[in-house]
Formats: C-alpha cells, sequence, structure tokens
C-alpha cells in the first residue's frame, strides 16, 4: 500500500509539502499541487485527508504529548508551551502517554480524526517509523527530545554538555565515586544526539573516563522519577558499607534530588559532607528546600515558548522548512553538592 512518502518521492516533493497540499494548505504553488496530484492518481493514493475533499480550515487545536503532568518539569513545559499557543489563538489538548507506546500513539491519532492540527511531542515513546507516518494528517514538533527525522522540527536542551559539566564539578570538589540515577528503563548508549537519556550517561562515563574512573553498575538507578524514588534510593546507598557507598549523586531530576536530600537528613547524613547531591532542571523545589539543590538549570519556559512558537510558525504560515535548535544547560551551584 502507497504511503505519503512513496507520494513524496514520486513527486520529487517532501512530506511536508505532499502533506499541505493534501490538507489544502495555503502557500503552496498550482505546479506543485498538479504534481502530488499527478503522484497519488499514479500510486492509487487516497488517504484520509482526500477522501474528505482536502479539509480547508482546522481545529485550532494543538495536542501537547507528555509522559505525566504531576511531573514538575512537564508542568512547567506544559505552562510554558500553553501560553505561548493562547497568544496566538490556538488551543491545547494535553495528552498523558504515562510511558507508554499505546498512550503516545493514541495521541497522535488526534491528528488523523482532525481533531488537533499538530502535535508537540515532549518525550517520544515509539519508534520514528511510526511516528513519521502521522505526518500525513498533521505537524509535529519534538520538544526536550532528540529527532533523528529532519522533516521534523526539534527543541531541546545540550544534554551531553550539561552532564559532562556537572561531573567536571563533582570531580573538582574531590569526589571519588559517584552514583548516577535516570528515569531511562535502561542505560543503553546511543551514537550522540539520538536520545537524551543516552547523551546524559554518555556526557557522565565519558568525563569519568578522562579522569581514569568508571562508572559502578552497582550504583547506576534506572527508572528513578518521583521524590518518593529518591527516599527509596538514599536508603539503599545507606544500606551499604561506609566503603561502598557513593560520595555523591547526580540524581537525575530536582525531584528526585530533594527525596534524596529528605531521607538523608533523616538519618544523620551530612549534605554535601558525606554524600553530594546534584539535582537536574532547577525546578522552583530546588532553591526552597533544607539544603538548596545544586542543580543543571534546563531551560524549560525557553524551550517551551520556541516548541509552540515553531509549531504555530509551521500551522498559520505554512512553512516547508524545519528547525533544530539547541539551549544551554546551566550549572547552579548552591549547597548540596
Amino acid at each position: 500500500m502507497a504511503t505519503i512518502s512513496d507520494v513524496a518521492k514520486l513527486s520529487g516533493l517532501s512530506v511536508s509539502t505532499v502533506s499541505r497540499v493534501i490538507n489544502n494548505k495555503p502557500h503552496v504553488s498550482e505546479a506543485k499541487r498538479q504534481r502530488v496530484q499527478e503522484a497519488m492518481d499514479a500510486l492509487g493514493y487516497s488517504p484520509l485527508q482526500a477522501a474528505r475533499q482536502m479539509r480547508g480550515s482546522g481545529s485550532g487545536n494543538v495536542a501537547v504529548v507528555v509522559p505525566t503532568i504531576t511531573n514538575n518539569f512537564f508542568a512547567h513545559l506544559v505552562d510554558s508551551i500553553e501560553r505561548t499557543c493562547s497568544k496566538y489563538a490556538y488551543r491545547t489538548l494535553i495528552i498523558q502517554t504515562y510511558g507508554e507506546r499505546a498512550g503516545e500513539e493514541e495521541a497522535l491519532n488526534l491528528l488523523r480524526m482532525q481533531h488537533a492540527d499538530g502535535a508537540i511531542l515532549c518525550a517520544i515513546e515509539n519508534q520514528w517509523e511510526l511516528i513519521r507516518k502521522f505526518t500525513q494528517y498533521g505537524r509535529l514538533v519534538a520538544c526536550n527530545e532528540y529527532n533523528e527525522d529532519h522533516e521534523i522540527s526539534m527543541i531541546c536542551g545540550r544534554q551531553y554538555e550539561g552532564f559532562q559539566k556537572a561531573t567536571e564539578y563533582l570531580l573538582g570538589k574531590g569526589h571519588q565515586r559517584i552514583a548516577y540515577c535516570t528515569g531511562a528503563k535502561a542505560l543503553v548508549l546511543q551514537p550522540k544526539g539520538l536520545n537524551i537519556d543516552s547523551d546524559r550517561y554518555r556526557g557522565f562515563i565519558e568525563i569519568l573516563s578522562k579522569a581514569g574512573k568508571s562508572a559502578d553498575p552497582d550504583q547506576m538507578f534506572t527508572r528513578i522519577h518521583t521524590m518518593e524514588d529518591g527516599k527509596r534510593v538514599m536508603k539503599k546507598i545507606l544500606n551499604l558499607s561506609l566503603q561502598e557507598r557513593p560520595d555523591a549523586v547526580i540524581a537525575g531530576s530536582d525531584e528526585v534530588a530533594a527525596g534524596m536530600v529528605i531521607e538523608g537528613l533523616a538519618n544523620g547524613i551530612r549534605i554535601p559532607e558525606d554524600i553530594a547531591i546534584l539535582g537536574v532542571d532547577d525546578q522552583p523545589l530546588a532553591s526552597c528546600i533544607q539544603i538548596p539543590l545544586t542543580t543543571i538549570r534546563q531551560p524549560i519556559a525557553q524551550e517551551g515558548e520556541y516548541a509552540a512558537k515553531e509549531m504555530i510558525r509551521q500551522l498559520r504560515d505554512g512553512a516547508e522548512d524545519t528547525i533544530r535548535k539547541e539551549l544551554d544547560l546551566e550549572l547552579v551551584i548552591r549547597q548540596s553538592a
């Protein structure tokens, strides 16, 4: 069965241009429209939009897809996206995937059903081969995620460099055994620039290696997301002998770091003298807890604003080009490390 990519290849145009022709979007020349129609006829391609006589008006909705809205990082990211979209008279539909592939595909189906004109993906659960198919139904922007498909715009932070800075800082303070927490299901290294979790871990282990050290597999904690997870990790650390304990932890998020601080203090641990704890994101709680967090600040508001503006640019202006924007992360030094 022919796909929109087949139509693009036969017509000699981009997938985004073919999608705009199918959806009767403006700013496409008559010659290009004719090429697309001829390719569709030759391939027998008749997508849902064509069957509905190439609708001309959109829903005015932008889907914003996140793992969970209860995570402070995603709450602030969604707030930035929604505020920006509203300035341009676009509504947002917030969809939580709970980290499940089926949830993400269900969200993308809003495009196919014409309930949303585009989707901002704030975490990627499926393979790009599946996600790419939905470009025939609407626009996609990846936010806080790397994207190997250059036909989809991407806005994210420079995670590799940010975690290098954090690791260099801890080593510079004299720490010898650094534990590492991540929300990822497993620690898997991929080529740089393809996966956020991989880039974070790569930045960490490469700086360790330059210092003649290596990561201890027993002190790498996966699937760590919440404050309660942070407390649980600290309990595991405290069950180790003094010789085995890490003297610093990169906690993966400020929520996790806060949980570790709370549990550590409750058990008489001096922070940072006994164990330094470094967070990620610089959420509001980072500066409010009993031991304010040293943390890797992510430009959350900027990421959300850029992603929303890029979506509006594509929907409102019919832009064919895509962007790839990476923002710097900043190490904010407070008391916890």
